[in-house]
């Protein structure tokens, strides 16, 4: 069963509800497993139900109550809902799976045999085809003498005795040949000996190239579009010229229509997904017709979003994953457009295609991980660092993701997830973050001629070993500097052996354990004409020092427990030993 949310159809944010798309009865809707299936099977007519769902609607049904149980809904399927099933379930992105395909001809067998026949009979050409033409199944005509078959092969006579069928003892449809003979000749005998006429004939590419096509059509037919155009749902859209064009020429677009692209799923797709703030808000002002509209538009826009994640349509239990990443980008993109004005968004939400407002959301994001990346790639991410430390090494992390992300912990401290942005001050968060980090890397690189990477590549930091290198951070750096600094005159990042340490803390300290007036000196020298980015920086690193080693002794401190501070030599005690 899915873990798929159900929310009180009385939420004011519920997609389904907002959009008029919840048109099952409520206590389909709030019921779970076998009471959903009680619930239909104990209506005065279940076939009617069951034939006026959307194919896709159907397939979530059946997978939230779950197939095992629910199988018996199959009874009532129509043709097109039994081709529609194995569409949506027993296609990924490397192709057909024979095995999800025998497995909705056991649970219609299940139901009887004549259902059985009936989801054969509904099947593509081409795919009762395939059956017999992958892992090297061979069809041979009724001259073949059962004695020259090689004993690692098995072999099966057709009910009529024209053709026999050779499998590889391995082949995980050895032990079906004989039931999948069975039941095609009783479905068709004459549409199953053309069948077996042409598996000898055709090429497996053709074959599949057909299927592929036909599965395409029907797809586009309820929803869906092929994974190449699902895909493109991820494209750059330019957000200022669509908000230029709701600010001067909204009223001159025609309102969203109806696609007429045959019946659309209602309820599952968008139940149990809360739009955010703006886009609720927005939406509620419409009619129902209106609302009705735009809904149908998502519910395409969430299809494309959930195949472009997933690339397998079986994958329900991350369908609202997919819905929520399209609402919440869809909000991004709205509130740039209106301005953020509750009218202007509702008007917007009548006459701009989600696709469009979804699309502005996602350039947004993806101009701020065109950054993260440039930044991250400039501070060694590749090589393993992470130089900002928490949370900015998440949130750069996040946003620079193949689908911009924001790090969860960023606004709610203690999390530690990722989602997609959904409004735009957590935009502006990830950019404020993104410019800090930008200008510590400007600063660095202007200051010290060098990038941090160049820094711990050089030859006095050959001796770091991984995990130290791993700990390292810009303020580990900074610390190290200012160490040099006041030892040596020079800025440097050589590492500090204990005596260096010790040294650095008789003169970094006053007896009272706040900084000497000898480092603050280092830095406001360092510091002339920094960023406050840089300053905040500095700033952060040496208090971390008061409050390590404000109150240590000089002649206590050890380098073993140093190295979350300073760049200690890795043989440091050695030498002291």
């Amino acid at each position: 069963m899915s873990d798929r949310p159900v929310n009180d159809p009385a939420d004011e944010r519920d997609l389904a509800t907002l959009t008029g798309r919840a048109q099952l009865p409520a206590e389909v809707r709030a019921a779970g497993g076998l009471r959903q299936l009680d619930y239909i099977l104990n209506l005065p007519a279940p076939a009617e139900l069951v034939g006026e769902l959307a194919v896709e609607e159907l397939y979530l049904l059946l997978q939230d109550i779950g197939t095992t149980d629910a199988y018996p809904l199959l009874e009532h399927a129509s043709d097109e809902q039994l081709v529609g099933l194995v569409d949506l379930d027993a296609w990924h992105r490397d192709g057909f799976d024979i095995a999800r395909f025998v497995s909705w001809l056991d649970l219609s067998l299940a139901v009887d045999v004549d259902t059985g026949l009936r989801f054969l009979g509904a099947q593509d050409d081409e795919t009762l085809e395939w059956l017999f033409m992958d892992g090297d199944i061979e069809i041979h005509a009724s001259d073949l003498d059962p004695s020259d078959v090689p004993d690692d092969r098995e072999v099966f006579q057709s009910p009529d005795g024209m053709y026999w069928v050779t499998v590889p003892g391995e082949h995980p449809l050895v032990d079906r040949i004989p039931q999948l003979l069975k039941l095609l000749w009783a479905q068709d005998g004459d549409r199953a000996r053309v069948l077996f006429q042409q598996a000898r004939v055709d090429l497996g590419t053709s074959v599949t190239d057909y299927m592929t096509q036909f599965r395409d059509g029907r797809l586009q037919d309820i929803g869906f579009d092929s994974l190449e155009g699902a895909l493109a749902v991820f494209s750059r859209r330019d957000p200022k010229a669509l908000r230029a064009e709701v600010r001067a020429k909204l009223a001159e677009r025609e309102p969203l229509r109806p696609a007429h692209v045959g019946v659309m799923a209602r309820d599952l797709v968008l139940s149990g997904v809360a739009a955010p703030d703006l886009f609720a808000r927005a939406l509620a002002r419409l009619d129902a017709p209106a609302r009705a509209r735009f809904g149908e538009a998502f519910t395409f826009l969430v299809n494309r979003v959930f195949q472009a994640l997933t690339g397998d349509l079986s994958r329900t239990d991350d369908l609202p994953i997919a819905a929520r990443h399209a609402a919440s980008l869809l909000n991004v993109g709205l509130a740039f457009v209106a301005d953020e004005d509750e009218e202007t968004a509702s008007l917007a939400l009548e006459r701009v295609w989600p696709l469009e407002l979804f699309q502005v959301g996602y350039t947004l994001a993806l101009d701020l991980a065109v950054r993260a990346r440039r930044v991250l790639a400039r501070a060694g991410q590749a090589r393993g660092l992470t130089l900002f430390g928490s949370p900015v090494d998440e949130t750069l992390g996040a946003v620079a993701l193949g689908r911009p992300m924001l790090f969860e912990g960023l606004t709610d401290p203690g999390l530690v997830g990722v989602r997609p942005f959904a409004t735009l001050d957590e935009l502006a968060r990830v950019e404020v973050v993104l410019a800090d980090a930008e200008a510590v890397i400007d600063f660095v690189e202007a200051r010290f001629g060098v990038t941090p990477e160049a820094i711990l590549d050089s030859p006095a930091l050959a001796g770091l070993d991984a995990d130290a290198r791993r700990r390292v951070r810009l303020a580990t750096l900074l610390r190290t500097g200012f160490a040099n600094l006041l030892l040596t005159d020079q800025l440097a990042f050589t590492p500090l052996d204990r005596s260096a340490l010790q040294g650095f803390a008789r003169a970094a300290f006053e007896k009272t354990g706040e900084l000497s007036p000898l480092l603050r000196g280092a830095q406001a020298k360092v510091l002339e004409a920094a960023p406050p980015a840089v300053a905040r920086l500095v700033e952060g690193a040496l208090d971390a020092l008061v409050m390590a080693l404000g109150r240590v002794r000089p002649e206590d401190l050890d380098p073993r427990y140093a190295g979350e501070l300073f760049l200690v030599a890795p043989d440091a005690d050695d030498a002291d030993a």
